[in-house]
């Protein structure tokens, strides 16, 4: 679930300049392609994957995205040693995790991926946009 989306899109480009690339990284389909229509619109450059081994295969491949967006979840396991992974061959891909459950996030952002950002669901679209500018 989003919330606070803008009916205006964000001038998140100077001209000139490169946009942000995205990477989203949702098993929920409808999730997905909110983000991603949104995201698009206010002027990111994104693509999907839909988990962790595609986002990993995706990063790997190149070009590399500037910023990894993915939810995560205590029922997916595997995505802890996935990110440590990336991390490890990536260390200054930015990565902001997604969830329901940010204790959980907490846990898996300090041992696979020290300094990545953490969003709560619903993700307050606004705040997303204001991480993803600041750190760009």
């Amino acid at each position: 679930m989003i919330r606070g989306a803008i009916q205006q899109p964000v001038q998140t480009v100077a001209a000139g300049e490169r946009p942000v690339s995205v990477l989203v990284v949702d098993g929920e389909p409808k999730t997905a392609t909110v983000l991603v229509k949104l995201l698009r619109v206010d002027g990111f450059v994104v693509e999907v994957a839909a988990d962790a081994a595609a986002a990993e295969a995706r990063v790997e491949r190149g070009p590399r995205p500037d910023v990894l967006v993915m939810d995560v979840s205590p029922a997916r396991a595997g995505e802890v040693e996935t990110l440590r992974r990336i991390h490890a061959h990536h260390p200054t891909l930015r990565l902001v995790l997604v969830t329901a459950h940010p204790q959980v996030a907490e846990r898996l952002a300090l041992g696979a991926a020290p300094g990545c950002r953490i969003v709560t669901k619903p993700i307050d679209y606004t705040g997303l946009l204001r991480l993803l500018e600041v750190d760009a």
